[in-house]
């Protein structure tokens, strides 16, 4: 009896205190977009009863970072988080399970088919005796059938007896066939498939285990979070300028792409230019020497380090005495294979590890502090292939190599947006209007000091296919200071330009932007980071409704100075402005005098009056015009060049 109650007790602990595991099924509700990775979350609602559970969050991205994963949990009762971790699996080279049970129906289909082919084997041989039977039963009937009528008649029926048996067993000859071909088609199908299982490759993925402890029976919405790479946003902007209002729409888009092999359906969206997880601790400083010898000179490495299609790449090496112990660096540019322009903003990441770079303005990229060792490095960039490249970073020493991208044809597509909510959250640092034809919806911005996120108050869609994605972020209407310049010594154009002050609590940041001036596409730039209160300008292009003309009026030769020993030569012009436009416009000119550079050359401005202190000694003369609408001027401009008679002096006009 003791003994029972002891059994009972280990059972009802084991009850009490085992640990229930189960698999969770989960999906992406959110993820948050960096330079190059993203942060996703992902959401799954539970019950739970009293006790510990072991919940497991499976087929997971293989290049998830096992040190960024987080888990949230909300609900009722009191719940605690005992334990969260990533684990890494593999599917199995073979499914030795599934195979062995396809083997056994073939099996089982071999001996359906035996049992026909000795039932076909039972009926070919009825049918050889019944057809010999038949043949010497024709010929007796001949040499028998003048001596006995009734002898004929009996052999007669035989025959019909015989030739009915013949046609059932042929019937059944045909039926045993038929159904061997179906069950060797079923065998082949069969044997196909077990080919295909038996070819299946080993495959990575992540699985997130979390055990909790809860002491109630309760509901409870779980969820975890991770960082992945191959992920990435880019700003655009379009700037329609409209002149007649002196308004400019400048819509602020984010191009969105990843390959992280997990689609993200109907997610909220935040766009964010922090950098997670970029430092991941403090570098140590290593002892400085100093010698009388010069530093080894670089030393060239001829190994081809690379693999695949970039076998014909090659490295060069300098050695670096300030990289850490045990780790090197590798620096380089990005290019376009067919042109050899930089590209801007590439992602140049270290496999396997969170070290990576993005190229600046003239596509060269830096990535310090790699621990030596053979590494793969992958350049992505949007609009391009995926450039993989095997290389060996050697202990303090930089590889520096030229990566050269080649054109990859992508659609782009456009994410469709509904708008959630018709009014602003008053817990936004900044609330921007985004317009459409049926109803406003906002886009919220988060800006400190090292970061601005943008939060996509909309659910969007973007598959893992690496294709580019727009997402709208803003459009705004703001005014634009037009100013006309013109440089009419070189051309007659006057070229207008927008300055558009950023009046947002966050800065525009550096990427394309396409211009447009009443409806006509001007031009594609490059802009650059754009400060709060810091001023945009857009080249706007030739504005034909100004005219302006430098006509040379006169040109003449004076004897000058003591004893009239010198030559003065003097320029007069003039420059004809007209104002065809309905507004009143200020326009800029830009001449210049010549710059002497021997003390004997002298020049002088005469008119128009122009201190020398603004004329500076670069020579620039800068006017400002107003003109009324439809208005004429005429500017002179007027100087000379003194030099000694007899010299000649080069590069006047």
């Amino acid at each position: 009896m003791k003994l029972l109650s002891i059994c009972l007790f280990i059972l009802l602990s084991i009850q009490v205190f085992a640990q229930k595991e189960s698999n969770v099924e989960s999906k992406v509700t959110a993820v948050t977009i960096f330079k190059n990775r993203a942060l996703v979350t992902r959401g799954t609602e539970l019950n739970l009863t009293p006790g510990k559970h072991k919940l497991i969050f499976s087929n997971l991205p293989a290049d998830l970072l096992n040190e960024s994963v987080r888990v949230s949990v909300d609900g009722s009762g009191h719940t605690k988080i005992l334990d969260v971790k990533a684990e890494e699996k593999f599917t199995p080279t073979v499914q030795q399970e599934d195979i062995k049970g396809l083997e056994n129906q073939i099996d089982s289909l071999n001996q359906l088919k035996g049992l026909v082919l000795d039932e076909i084997a039972v009926n070919q041989s009825k049918k050889e005796f019944i057809e010999s039977l038949k043949v010497q039963s024709v010929k007796f009937l001949n040499e028998k059938m003048l001596l006995n009528v009734n002898s004929v008649k009996n052999w007669d029926d035989m025959l019909q007896y015989m030739s009915k048996n013949l046609d059932e067993i042929y019937t059944k000859i045909r039926g045993g066939n038929n159904k061997v071909n179906f069950y060797n088609n079923q065998i082949d199908a069969i044997q196909r498939q077990i080919d295909l299982t038996k070819g299946k490759k080993t495959k990575s993925y992540k699985v997130i285990v979390v055990i909790i402890e809860t002491d109630t029976e309760c509901t409870l919405k779980i969820h975890p979070s991770y960082i992945v790479q191959d992920a990435s946003w880019y700003p655009v902007y379009d700037a329609r300028v409209v002149s007649d209002s002196k308004k400019v729409e400048l819509s602020y888009y984010g191009m969105v792409h990843q390959s992280t092999g997990e689609d993200w359906n109907n997610i909220s969206l935040t766009l964010s230019t922090a950098q997670p997880m970029s430092i991941k601790s403090l570098p140590k400083l290593e002892r400085w020497f100093i010698d009388t010898n010069p530093l080894p000179a670089p030393r060239n490495n001829t190994t081809n380090n690379s693999v695949g299609v970039n076998s014909k790449l090659k490295l060069n090496y300098e050695e670096n005495y300030g990289l850490p112990s045990g780790t090197g660096s590798v620096s380089g540019f990005v290019l376009d294979r067919e042109t050899g322009e930089p590209l801007i903003g590439a992602n140049v990441l270290v496999q396997g590890t969170n070290l990576g770079s993005t190229t600046d303005v003239n596509g060269k990229f830096l990535i310090p502090n790699i621990p030596a060792g053979m590494h793969r490095i992958r350049t992505t960039y949007l609009g391009y292939q995926t450039l993989d490249v095997n290389l060996d970073v050697v202990e303090k020493s930089m590889a520096n190599i030229t990566l050269p991208l080649p054109t990859l044809a992508l659609q782009t597509q456009t994410v469709v947006i509904t708008a959630e909510r018709p009014n602003i959250q008053k817990s936004a640092t900044n609330a921007i209007r985004i317009s459409n034809d049926k109803e406003p919806k906002y886009t919220d911005v988060h800006a400190s000091e090292i970061s601005t996120s943008f939060e996509i108050n909309t659910k969007n869609t973007i598959p893992s296919n690496n294709s580019r994605h727009k997402v709208t972020i803003a459009i705004q209407e703001l005014p634009v200071q037009f100013s006309y310049t013109v440089i009419p010594k070189i051309t007659p154009s006057v070229y207008l330009s927008g300055k558009i002050v950023n009046p947002n609590d966050y800065p525009f940041l550096e990427g394309e932007i396409n211009i447009f001036f009443d409806n006509n596409f001007v031009s594609r730039s490059f802009l650059k980071t754009i400060v709060p209160s810091d001023t945009l300008e857009l080249a706007l292009g030739i504005d034909d409704k100004i005219q302006v003309k430098k006509v040379l009026v006169n040109k003449y030769l004076e004897s000058k100075g003591f004893l009239e020993k010198g030559n003065q030569l003097t320029y007069e012009y003039e420059i004809q402005l007209k104002n065809n436009r309905k507004t009143e416009e200020t326009v800029l000119i830009e001449d210049q005098l010549p710059i002497p550079m021997n003390e004997d050359i002298k020049v002088e401005l005469v008119e128009p009056l122009v201190e020398k202190e603004k004329i500076g000694n670069d020579q620039k003369l800068q006017w400002n015009v107003k003109l009324k609408p439809g208005e004429k001027k005429v500017i002179p401009l007027k100087y000379w060049v003194e030099y000694p008679r007899g010299t000649s002096v080069y590069g006047l006009e």
